[in-house]
Formats: structure tokens, C-alpha cells, sequence
């Protein structure tokens, strides 16, 4: 059944992918986008994280090939390299490098911008949906008995002219920044509880030429913290094609990076093992040095909020907002538009009673792996503020410190964590029985068959099948 009006505040990936999904189900889907939208693949002003390196999971691309069938291929045959986990990527953790091997696990190297602004123009070829850029949402209107919401009001930021416009479902996917507790508390209702975890995580990036001399079989380069160590901080080399390296420094606990040229080579050079430094070293910078700090993580439980009006979902970062480092982020706004498809189809329509209630009930546990996943790892941290976790917590983190020191040359623990990373497995998949056997019996063969050769700053990365 076809509902006649949507309203998307947000043209994020979130709000993209909602609008996707929004568009097989209502006559008339309208995004609003508080920034005046770009018509190239160029950073914006409301995504000031798109500078930095983006991880496209194998979970979220497949997700994104379902909406938007062919944009793997155009990927590619664009110029963003597709590449296998494991095989084209190096990990250097507590255990040393992870052993190199065909995953199976396959996904495109991508820049921001570049997706958002390929699915974007997708997006403007369908007819049922309009763009509103330039226009930001001031509240929400609801209807005379206050139990639903009806529309939006929105200000032009060019002239500040006000309009009401009216929709059918309402969904804000505005991020980090969403006014929706405001909102919320403006038509009577409660705001929802929030858990807060904020590991004050800092990134610095740069875009280099390829050295000519440089000759690498990877497409993905990352140099892990080490919380058990106290090494907070880490790096990455992304090959993002056209031999250019995008390159981002992070450090938790306010272990901030530089943004000047010597402080961000200093910074490289004194992470865990020097081998972003040594490839960055005598490379040629392409940009700026551009920074950026995270606010921490954030769930809002609008599960929870009882009642709550119709017509009214928060999808995206609006809802769970995660420590960037882990991701997440754009593949985590898919499965809330998966959730948003199945429970379209389920009911038939968004104008049932109920409704927005039921979506935020399915999207919790939808995200809940996430969540944890990333969480998790930020509270290993001494500086990270948040609620440690209890006893089975500590003893979890404990078995993952085991469970990764193993998997670095063992294939079938390193596939199954690499799926967890990924979302395509929930975490207590590495606590299945097989999986516990094998950590087991490979802790044993360790501890009595001695302990494999530490590795050591500056060490070759180890090539494929090593």
C-alpha cells in the first residue's frame, strides 16, 4: 500500500538509504539537507568527518548493492579499488601482523564523498524523490491531539523564509546534531535515556601521491592502539586509486594528532611499528592537513520512550552514533534501512498506529552488535568515560586479547573475526564451541610448544600467504 508523503531530514548516507527504501513505498519523498548539496564528490560542510578515512563493510556494501544494484561495478570500473580482507589488507595488533590469506570477504576502497555523491545522483534520477538543500528543520508539527506528527518547519538558510510542509512519516537522520529529543519534549513528550561512552578519539588526514618507489600488494594498511599496552595511538593507509594514499592518524584519551607537517610525521613515527611513517616519510602531500575530533559514542533509546508519537522514526547517527575508528558508521545506517524495508512490508504501510513505535523497537538489537563491538574495545582505555564493564566483561575482553595474539597465524580465527568486524557475524560468534576448541587447543600448543618470535617495531610487512 502506497502512503502519499515522506519527509527525510538529512542527506546523509543514513538519510540516502532511508529515502532508497522510503521510495518504494510513498508517492513523494522529500530530503532535507540543511547544506547546499555539492554536484561533484567534494567534502561538505555537514560531514566533516568525510576528509578521513571510510571503511565500506562487507555487511553495508552488500546492503548498498541491494538498493542500488551496480554500484560495486561503478565503484570499480570509478577507480575505488575492490579488494579482499586479509589478502589485500595488513593488520598490525598486539600479536604482530595478521597472517595474510584469501578471506573471501571482498569490498571497495572508498572515499566519502565519492559514494555519497554516486548514490546521491542515483537517487535524483527517481522521480518520487526531491531534494531540499539549503533548508534547515526547526521542529516538527503535530496533530491537534498531539499524537502524531504531520510535518516539519523548515527555514531557508539563504533569506530565513519559513515553511510548514506536511508528510505522512517523518524520519530524522540529521546525526550527531539530530534536535530530535528537543523536538520531542516541545510536543510533551519525554526525551529519550542516552548511554554515553566517550573515548576522546582525535584523527588527523592527509591525502599523499604514491611513492614510485613503493611498491605494495596491499590496498589496506592499518597499525592498531594497544589499550593493554598503553599505546593510544594508531594509523591507516588507504589506497584509494589513481596512486594516491589517503592517510589518517588517531589517538584516544585526548592523544590527539598534529596537523602541522612535522608533528604529523613525528606523531607516525611513534606509533606501535613505524611502517606508515616509513611509507609517508618521502611521499608527496596532496592536501592539507585536516583534524577532527569525535564527541564520543552515543546511543539515544528511543525504544524506550513510551508513548511516543506516529509518524515520527530516528534512524542513523541520530539513534547510535559510534567512535568512527571501528567503521560502523555507514554500514549500521544500512541495517536501519533494511529494518525500515521489512517493517514497510510487514505492515503495508508507515500510517498504521504504531508504527514509528515498533520501528525503534526492531532497529535496537539491530544495532546492539555494533554497539558493542565498539564500546567495548573504547572502555579498554583508562581515559574513557563510560561504565566498566563487570566481571564476564573483563573476562570476555580477556579471551579477545587471547583470541587475536592466536588468530594473527591461524586462518579460520582471523576469517571469523574479520566477519564479526564486518557485521556480517554477531560477536558471540567467536564463543561458538568449534571456535572455543580451536582458541583452546592453539593457547595449549603455545604454552607448551613455546612462544612464536615477538615482533618488533619496523618489521616487513609480511606478504600474502606468509
Amino acid at each position: 500500500m502506497i502512503f502519499q508523503k515522506a519527509i527525510v531530514i538529512g542527506a546523509s548516507m543514513a538519510g540516502l538509504m532511508a529515502a532508497r527504501v522510503l521510495a518504494d513505498h510513498a508517492e513523494q519523498v522529500t530530503i532535507i539537507e540543511r547544506d547546499t548539496l555539492p554536484d561533484a564528490p567534494e567534502a561538505r560542510n555537514g560531514v566533516p568527518q568525510a576528509r578521513h578515512i571510510h571503511a565500506l563493510l562487507a555487511r553495508g556494501q552488500a546492503l548498498l548493492e541491494h538498493y542500488f544494484p551496480g554500484i560495486s561495478d561503478e565503484l570499480t570500473a570509478a577507480g575505488s579499488p575492490r579488494m579482499t580482507w586479509c589478502r589485500d589488507t595488513c593488520y598490525y595488533t598486539a600479536g604482530g601482523w595478521i597472517k595474510r590469506f584469501d578471506s573471501g570477504i571482498v569490498t571497495n576502497v572508498i572515499t566519502r564523498p565519492d559514494l555519497e555523491w554516486r548514490v546521491r545522483r542515483r537517487l535524483a534520477a527517481n522521480p518520487r524523490v526531491s531534494f531540499l538543500s539549503g533548508c534547515e528543520a526547526r521542529g516538527l508539527i503535530a496533530s491537534g491531539d498531539g499524537k502524531a506528527v504531520t510535518g516539519v518547519e523548515v527555514e531557508r538558510r539563504s533569506d530565513h523564509q519559513v515553511e510548514h510542509l506536511s508528510a505522512d512519516l517523518v524520519v530524522d537522520v540529521s546525526g550527531r546534531s539530530s534536535k530530535a529529543p528537543e523536538w520531542l519534549t516541545a510536543l510533551g513528550y519525554t526525551a529519550p535515556e542516552e548511554t554515553n561512552v566517550n573515548s576522546y578519539v582525535g584523527y588527523a588526514t592527509r591525502l599523499y601521491e604514491q611513492p614510485m618507489h613503493n611498491q605494495h600488494d596491499w590496498r589496506i594498511l592499518f597499525i592498531n592502539a594497544r589499550p593493554a599496552e598503553g599505546i593510544t595511538r594508531g594509523a591507516g593507509i588507504f589506497d584509494i586509486g589513481g596512486g594516491k594514499w589517503l592517510v589518517s592518524l588517531g589517538g584516544l584519551n585526548k592523544d590527539y594528532p598534529p596537523t602541522d607537517d612535522a608533528g604529523f610525521l613525528e606523531y607516525a613515527r611513534t606509533m606501535a611499528s613505524t611502517t606508515v611513517y616509513d611509507a609517508i616519510k618521502d611521499a608527496k602531500p596532496l592536501s592539507p592537513i585536516y583534524g577532527y575530533r569525535v564527541t564520543g559514542s552515543r546511543l539515544r533509546h528511543y525504544e524506550r520512550l513510551t508513548p511516543q508519537p506516529d509518524g515520527f522514526i530516528v534512524m542513523g547517527d541520530a539513534v547510535c552514533a559510534f567512535n568512527p575508528l571501528y567503521g560502523q558508521g555507514m554500514t549500521t545506517a544500512a541495517i536501519g534501512a533494511e529494518v525500515l524495508e521489512k517493517l514497510l512490508r510487514e505492515r503495508g504501510t508507515a500510517r498504521t498506529a504504531g508504527f514509528a513505535a515498533e520501528y525503534q523497537r526492531q532497529l535496537a538489537p539491530a544495532i546492539k552488535n555494533a554497539w558493542l563491538v565498539a564500546t567495548g574495545e573504547d572502555l579498554r582505555y583508562e581515559g574513557t568515560e563510560g561504565d566498566r564493564p563487570g566481571f564476564v566483561g573483563r573476562l570476555t575482553q580477556r579471551y579477545i586479547d587471547t583470541y587475536l595474539a592466536l588468530s594473527n597465524t591461524d586462518e579460520v580465527l582471523t576469517r571469523a573475526f574479520i566477519r564479526v568486524m564486518n557485521l556480517s557475524a554477531p560477536p558471540t560468534s567467536l564463543l561458538a564451541p568449534d571456535i572455543l576448541a580451536r582458541v583452546l587447543a592453539r593457547s595449549l600448543q603455545r604454552r607448551f610448544g613455546g612462544k612464536a618470535k615477538a615482533h618488533t617495531s619496523g618489521e616487513m610487512i609480511p606478504a600474502v600467504g606468509t
